[in-house]
Formats: structure tokens, sequence, C-alpha cells
């Protein structure tokens, strides 16, 4: 984890030499709640990360200024529930959430074996409980990224409302070549629902990975890059 903290602050500040942003925030992206292709734990489909590594994870984040988000997969389960669980780590001012519906799925259906998806209903529901805890913990604003690569993945996205204290920002997923990347990210970036842009990059997955030039050349330009 200490080697991964270290690139990741060599990564953001190769960006902070390629653009006017006077503070590019490096942040650890630790998927919580695994989506499973078999009923794991209340037929949820899902596994958890323990308690001891979050912690372990936002201990970290805190001592190099850092960020953390927590990636909730859903499988059989619902956002609410999900965000539930993970309400307690959401209380420390370095940590946000991601939700990936990929791995959102209905009653007798398998994570993995389909194209999951959530609803604007369900990305409003965790916006609202993000606002919610802010208020309550009087919190900084919290960021709220939303993974997607296909149509279907976001459904009736034209409802999703914007919430003063949660930043939503749309990523991007999905590996290609660079070419691809760029009109994919092009096209969700534009959507109406995406109030923020993100693209997730893949070392192995990608057919020439973009370089930084390339990414901060987006349009509009991200907010976010993630780096698997």
């Amino acid at each position: 984890l200490e080697t991964i903290a270290a690139q990741l602050k060599e990564q953001a500040e190769e960006y902070a030499r390629l653009t006017d942003i006077p503070n590019v925030v490096p942040a650890l992206h630790l998927v919580y709640a695994v989506a499973q292709p078999h009923p794991a734990i209340d037929d949820r489909y899902l596994y958890y990360v323990n308690d001891a590594t979050v912690r372990r994870y936002a201990a970290l984040a805190e001592e190099l200024d850092m960020l953390l988000f927590l990636d909730l997969q859903i499988g059989r389960s619902s956002v609410q529930a999900e965000l539930e669980r993970v309400l307690p780590y959401l209380r420390y001012p370095q940590v946000h959430l991601a939700l990936d519906p990929e791995f959102a799925v209905g009653p007798g259906q398998i994570p993995g074996a389909i194209f999951g998806s959530l609803h604007a209903d369900e990305i409003n529901r965790a916006q609202a409980m993000l606002q919610e805890l802010v208020e309550a913990e009087r919190l900084p604003p919290k960021l709220l990224i939303v993974h997607q690569f296909v149509d279907s993945m976001v459904q009736d996205g034209d409802s999703i409302q914007q919430y003063p204290d949660v930043e939503l920002i749309i990523d991007m997923d999905g590996f290609g070549t660079a070419e691809v990347k760029r009109a994919i990210y092009q096209r969700y970036a534009s959507r109406p629902y995406a109030f923020n842009a993100a693209i997730k990059l893949f070392f192995e997955q990608d057919t020439g990975v973009m370089s930084a030039e390339d990414v901060l050349s987006l349009e509009p330009r991200p907010v976010v890059v993630i780096y698997q």
C-alpha cells in the first residue's frame, strides 16, 4: 500500500507540472463491496473488505493528505443498504464514495454474467444520504463517482439531480485504444447528468495507455483520473 501511495504521488506531480491546477490531489480507491458469482453473505452476492483494512487505508490517506474512495459493486443488494454499511467511514473528511453499476443486478441475476445497472432514483438516493451526512456531521462536500461504459449502466440518467454538498462525477470506465476511449469519454461527458467527468485508464488492458498530456487534452477536462 505504501508503494502504491508513493506511485500515486508521483503521478499527481506529473499532472500538476502539466496544468495550472494549484493542487492535484492523489486518491486511493478501494473496492469495499466486491461482487461475487455466488450468494456469499445474506444472498447479496458480495464480499466485504474487513474493517482493519479500510481503517488502514483511511489512516494512510489522512497521513499523506490523500483522499480515499470506497467503491460499492452492489450485487443483488441495494444502494441504500450498502451505503449504510460504509456511512461510519464516510464520516472521515478524506473518505468519499464510488458506485459501480456494472455489478448491480436484480433477483435471479448473477453479477458479472450480465451488465448490471443503476436507476437515477438509486443514484439520487445515494446523493441524498451523502447530503444528509454532510449536514449532520458538518463535513466538507462529498465526492460521488459513478462508473459507466455502456448506456444501460445508468437508467433514466436525465432524472439525476444535483445536491449542493455532493459532487457527482461520471467516470468513463472500460478499456480499449486511446481513440476509442476518447470517443466514449466525450460521449458520456456530454450527458446532462455528467456534472463532472472522469476517465479510467488500465495499465494492462488498455492498448497504449493514454499519457497525462492526452488526458488533459480531453474536452471537458476530467476532474478525476483513475488508474487501475
